[in-house]
């Protein structure tokens, strides 16, 4: 039978409850003969580290390894496997003596730290072998330093590979009946007997060279996370699973900061042609990743890194960049002081050469390259050296990109629209990664923007950030509730109303919505904008569906900063004209359909008529679907209270009905009609001829709903005079400067006068439509046709970008 490879990390071990879990996915797969390398418990190596430096410099360190033992003694105790007490309490006896040992010499050799964090495997070996032999399966141990040949390189040390490989060879076939062969990662013994480690990923690397020698049907790694992600699913929760990748692959990933495994684990499966699968411990029946020399899926791009803590030093021109052995000199002196260079760009004039190191090795990095270089300096040939910190690389890695164009501009691209510099970019020869520079500060945001540009699936996500949760708000939300939109994504991740505010970037629920608003607490607009902000989100747009002065302001400001918005409420489209200017930008992203119309489309029809070059002279209109209503209504059969009242409970007047009656409200869309026709008004700019006495309007809305009756016999007289006609709210604008808004009694045959219900009529005489003005009609009025008209914004928004 084949074997198969399993490897568990410290993850998997971190204590009794986990290490069951690895039995019961053992015990669950006993079909399958296998070798299982053990990290330690998760923490206990560096842990073990940290006691190391602690006794070199002379501190107390009893406690801590009393903690130590203690972990692991109280491990033992609940997985019931007492049986190794006795070994557990050895291997610490040991431990206790070498730190007692450190401490009187004050030095911790390279060769001492090996030793001493070797007990991490050394202690936790022994708990998985009793738990596995406790749940029925045949287990043989081996002590990995009997298998793993290295040098006497400490710390770090190189795998004598054929003495390796032949005695995990003759080791496994001495003894080849089990169901499970255990042994530690990360250790090794050298040819004088001393124990060695394998360095970083050290567990990993183990049994791989495992794998190899056996000549395994696969290697298995079994940790905390369900595969190899498209991205760190940390800076990136919409990551995904990777369902297969190359070796190459995975080693490019690995170099640039992947840390689910380590560059050198793959070299020995991509030799030997062993697939290796990555996948969670906790969930054994998931596929995980699966790295292959030949993926059944090719991918442009396969997954995106990034490294943190880079350092990038830059020697700049002068005459000897572009002589020949100028680079050698450079890499020379790095290598001497032991620099290692992860990144490197030069310009095509060979004016500059950039390098990138790790923060850790800038000091050296800078007083090798000045140790070289300072004469020459001195003397002008080479600029001082520029020196950033505070950078990162994001990796872009794809086997694809060797045979696709465009990939480049693509990822440039998102970056771009994200407001993410660029300060160095690099490709490798063998065309599968393309690394890019940025500001520390910035990797979130950029690693969000490339996964988006090249792991979307087609959806565009607008995140919605909602103010407003009245009659048109909440009618908003039961309608992207309901609504099926293929290829886009609108995500409420804000809600706020004058009393609560919530966050969620997950996305806020719409079926449930009320009772956790409810529940949250109060938040300035500008304040649940700014949290709104720091998540970093793509594809923000803020939504107005308030009558308030404070959201409107808000709007206004998020869209100087760049953001997206939709507005129903007026407010913001009629403040100062400086503050329309900051709307409708060229750049800005602002729109506000509903803020004259409903759901009509009066608002779009204007600007593409203006941006298509035609001149309007005149508008014309009954643009107010609540006083149509009403003065439809209002006749011998219904007082003009009782029509007010009517509109009111309808939802089809503004909260405050004297916006309505006052003339105020129609006044706003004049206002918005004209601007966007190219009139720079201001609303006091804008006429209104009352129809209400003064009296109705003092004092608060229940005041005013008290003065109502009062205005009836002045409402009456104005209706039988107008006898034969009908009155109508008429707002109008024209480029010869009238713009007013006024009760009229209009003709029967007037084009204004036909309107029922709620309906707005609107009419624009334009150079194109100079003798039949062009005319929109519809209902002008009403929570949900004024929702849809939000609706409609935000799916232009999506289709425009966001």
């Amino acid at each position: 039978m084949e074997l198969e490879v399993l490897k568990f990390g410290g993850s998997s071990l971190v204590s009794a409850a986990a290490m069951r879990r690895v039995a019961d996915v053992l015990v669950a797969r006993k079909d399958q003969q296998r070798i299982v390398v053990c990290s330690a418990m998760g923490g206990v190596t560096n842990e073990l580290l940290a006691l190391g430096a602690a006794a070199r410099k002379g501190e107390e360190v009893e406690g801590r390894v009393d903690a130590l033992e203690a972990r692991h003694t109280e491990a033992l105790a609940e997985l019931g496997v007492t049986e190794v007490a006795a070994e557990v309490a050895g291997h610490m006896a040991d431990l206790r003596k070498l730190l007692g040992g450190v401490a009187l010499l004050r030095e911790l050799s390279p060769r001492s730290s090996d030793a001493l964090v070797s007990f991490g495997e050394r202690l936790a070996v022994p708990l998985v072998v009793a738990l596995l032999r406790a749940s029925g399966l045949r287990v043989r141990r081996v002590d990995a330093r009997d298998w793993v040949a290295t040098d006497e390189q400490f710390g770090a040390a190189e795998v004598r590979w054929e003495a390796t490989r032949e005695a995990i060879r003759q080791g496994v076939e001495a003894e080849p009946n089990f169901d499970v062969l255990v042994l530690e990662g990360f250790i090794g013994r050298s040819p004088s007997g001393a124990t060695t480690t394998l360095g970083r990923g050290g567990s990993d690397y183990t049994a791989s060279l495992v794998a190899r020698a056996v000549g395994a049907r696969c290697m298995e790694k079994s940790t905390d996370v369900p595969g190899m992600m498209t991205a760190d699913p940390r800076l990136v929760p919409e990551a995904q699973i990777i369902d297969q990748m190359s070796y190459e692959e995975a080693m490019e990933l690995c170099h640039f900061g992947a840390k689910v495994i380590y560059q050198p684990t793959i070299e020995p499966l991509r030799e030997a042609g062993i697939p290796l699968i990555v996948r969670s411990t906790f969930d054994g029946d998931a596929p995980g990743t699966r790295i292959v020399a030949q993926p059944e899926q090719p991918a442009v791009v396969r997954a995106l890194s990034s490294i943190n803590d880079l350092v990038l030093i830059t020697l700049v021109g002068g005459t000897i960049i572009g002589r020949p052995g100028f680079s050698r000199r450079v890499f020379t002196a790095l290598a001497q002081a032991s620099v290692n260079v992860v990144f490197i760009t030069q310009s095509s004039s060979e004016h500059t050469l950039s390098l990138g190191v790790a923060e850790a090795d800038r000091e050296a990095a800078e007083a090798a390259l000045h140790e070289e270089f300072d004469a020459d300096m001195e003397l002008g040939r080479l600029e001082p050296l520029e020196v950033e910190a505070d950078l990162s690389i994001v990796a872009l890695v794809g086997g694809g990109m060797k045979s696709s164009t465009g990939v480049s501009g693509k990822a440039f691209a998102a970056l771009g629209s994200a407001g993410v510099n660029i300060r160095a970019i690099a490709q490798g020869s063998t065309e599968r990664n393309i690394s890019v520079v940025v500001a520390s500060a910035d990797v979130a945001r950029a690693m969000r923007a490339v996964h988006r540009a090249f792991f979307d699936n087609g959806v565009h996500r607008l995140n919605l950030l909602c103010f407003g949760t009245g009659q048109v708000g909440a009618a908003l939300l039961d309608q992207i509730h309901s609504a099926t939109l293929p290829g886009l994504d609108l995500r409420v991740i804000g809600l706020a109303n004058s009393r609560h505010a919530l966050l969620n970037p997950s996305g806020i629920p719409l079926n449930d919505w009320s009772a956790p608003l409810e529940a949250a607490p109060p938040m300035a607009p500008s304040d649940l904008l700014d949290a709104a902000l720091a998540l970093e989100l793509p594809h923000l747009v803020v939504v107005d569906n308030t009558a308030s002065d404070e959201v409107a302001s808000t709007v206004v400001e998020a869209v100087r900063r760049g953001l997206a918005a939709v507005a129903s409420n007026k407010v913001a489209a009629v403040g100062p004209m400086a503050d329309w200017l900051v709307l409708t930008a060229p750049s800005a992203r602002f729109r506000n359909e509903s803020n004259v119309g409903a759901g009509l489309p009066v608002v779009h029809t204007l600007r593409q008529l203006v941006a298509t070059g035609d001149r309007v002279h005149r508008i014309e209109a009954v643009m107010s679907g609540s006083l149509n209503y009403i003065f439809n209504r209002f006749g011998p059969t219904c007082t003009f209270e009782a029509a007010v009242r009517e509109a009111a409970q309808l939802g089809y007047t503004e909260p405050d009905p004297r916006l309505d009656l006052g003339g105020v409200d129609v006044a706003r869309k004049v206002l918005i009609l004209a601007r966007f026709a190219g009139a720079p008004l201001e609303l006091a700019d804008i006429a209104i001829e009352p129809f209400l006495p003064a009296a109705a309007f003092e004092g608060d809305v229940d005041a005013f709903w008290s003065a109502l009756p009062g205005c009836e016999q002045a409402l009456a007289t104005r209706l039988a005079e107008s006898q034969g006609r009908v009155l109508r709210v008429v707002g109008t604008w024209s480029s010869d400067g009238e713009a007013s808004v006024a009760l009229k009694a209009l003709p029967l045959d007037h084009p204004l006068a036909a309107l029922d219900g709620t309906d707005n009529k609107f009419t624009f005489t334009t150079d194109r439509y100079p003798e039949r003005p062009l005319v929109i009609q519809g209902a002008g009025a009403g929570a949900h046709v004024t929702a849809a008209g939000v609706f409609g914004d935000l799916l232009r928004t999506a289709n425009f970008g966001a």
